[in-house]
């Protein structure tokens, strides 16, 4: 082959080549070739930029919700009921405690009057005013009811009296202890007398016993006794012989007081008997030991008032 002919294949050649790249990618910008001209793309369209927001949009929760009911055809789930609201009952308005004090006893001294209340087999005077455990206030005291307030609740309660005894004017004993009592005579009150020494010595115990001499049947004599705290001292308070089978309780207060509560089982007639033995100290030299009884209640079968004459104070000389 000549010459020539070797150019116009290669001409041919490049014309070749350079007709494909134009037809195949008219958009695509093609480096300048020497004798050939080329076309450049043209621009895509300008996109809007709320069309570009909407398209950058995600979708929410509840049109997500939708679309996937849709597609199965199903109701989106109802709300679960609430459960019934159970009402509950008001809790009943609180009441007050059983009373726990009974009627003991109810003796007039000349214009005034003494009223005692027991509490299991202890016995307090009371009056109107007094407040019993922190919770019992003493509102009243009539013939057949003392009216109480219970303070915790405010709520008014009772207690029945059932009987009231009659004091007769003290007769003067000799504080000695006299030669035992016959029984009196079947109508007449019931005679007290206290036993003891005459003198005491400082700082040695020493015992007074209360006695009774009736004919009546006794079941029961809650009393109340007093001493000067600052002569003697109680060391013990016991029951004498007639209640030694029976039950018995007492309750010293510091200023001067002892409670005495106590019952025969059975009844039995009171013939000299002896009721309590109080045993004490002496605590101050040349004063004179003194126990007085300010309230007793005799009380025979069925609760029957036994009278009796007021017994003087024991008196010994302490030395």
């Amino acid at each position: 082959m000549g010459a020539r002919l070797r150019k116009l294949v290669l001409f041919a050649a490049l014309a070749g080549v350079v007709g494909f790249l134009v037809l195949d990618k008219p958009a695509t910008k093609v480096a300048d070739v020497p004798g050939v001209k080329t076309e450049e793309a043209a621009p895509a369209p300008a996109r809007s930029a709320s069309a570009t927001a909407d398209a950058l949009q995600l979708p929410g929760q509840r049109s997500l919700e939708r679309s996937r009911g849709e597609l199965f055809n199903a109701p989106p789930p109802k709300p679960k009921p609430k459960p019934p609201q159970v009402v509950e009952a008001p809790p009943p308005p609180p009441v007050a405690p059983p009373m726990p004090y009974r009627f003991a006893g109810k003796v007039r001294k000349g214009g005034e009057e003494e009223v005692l209340v027991a509490k299991g087999e202890f016995v307090f005077p009371v009056k109107v005013g007094d407040t019993l455990d922190g919770m019992y206030r003493i509102e009243s005291i009539g013939n057949d009811r003392i009216e109480v307030v219970y303070l915790p609740l405010g709520s008014q309660d009772r207690i029945m009296v059932s009987s009231a005894l009659e004091v007769q004017p003290a007769v003067p004993r000799v504080a000695a202890a006299p030669a035992a009592a016959a029984p009196v005579a079947d109508g007449r009150p019931a005679q007290l007398r206290w036993e003891g020494p005459e003198r005491v010595q400082a700082g040695a115990n020493f015992t007074v016993a209360l006695r009774v001499n009736t004919k009546e049947t006794l079941r029961a004599a809650p009393m109340q006794l007093r001493f000067e705290p600052d002569v003697l001292e109680p060391v013990n308070v016991r029951p004498g012989k007639f209640f030694g089978d029976g039950s018995f309780s007492y309750r010293v207060n510091p200023s001067g007081s002892i409670f005495v509560g106590a019952t025969s089982q059975p009844a039995a007639p009171a013939a000299d008997a002896e009721l309590v033995i109080v045993t004490f100290k002496p605590i101050k030299r040349g004063a004179t030991a003194e126990l007085s009884m300010s309230a007793l209640s005799l009380q025979g079968v069925a609760g029957r008032t036994i009278s009796y004459e007021q017994v003087s104070a024991f008196r010994a000389a302490i030395h």
